[in-house]
């Protein structure tokens, strides 16, 4: 989570072209951290639908705030026992 409240978040899927989509923190930042993650997320199940995994892993997609140019959490997709596992950088 970030430390200080963002204005906006930027959320980005690793497709070609890149999908990209930002998102207003408003006075939740916690929920528009939430709503963009679950917007990469179904973007990259999206892909997934429709193509195979590019590469296991897949760096598929990151967070980014408006307040830094660093990624605040980032989306990594692979396959264990069968099955596609979302992870988020960010998570214990």
């Amino acid at each position: 989570m970030p430390n200080s409240p963002a204005l906006s978040f930027s959320g980005q899927v690793q497709t070609a072209p890149p999908r990209e989509k930002t998102f207003a923190a408003g006075s939740d930042t916690a929920k528009g951290l939430m709503t963009a993650r679950r917007w990469v997320e179904d973007q990259a199940r999206e892909f997934l639908a429709k193509h195979s995994l590019p590469k296991n892993p897949w760096e598929a997609g990151s967070i980014r705030d408006s307040l830094s140019s660093e990624a605040i959490a980032g989306l990594v997709v692979y396959v264990s026992d069968g099955d596609y596992v979302f992870e988020w950088d960010d998570q214990d």
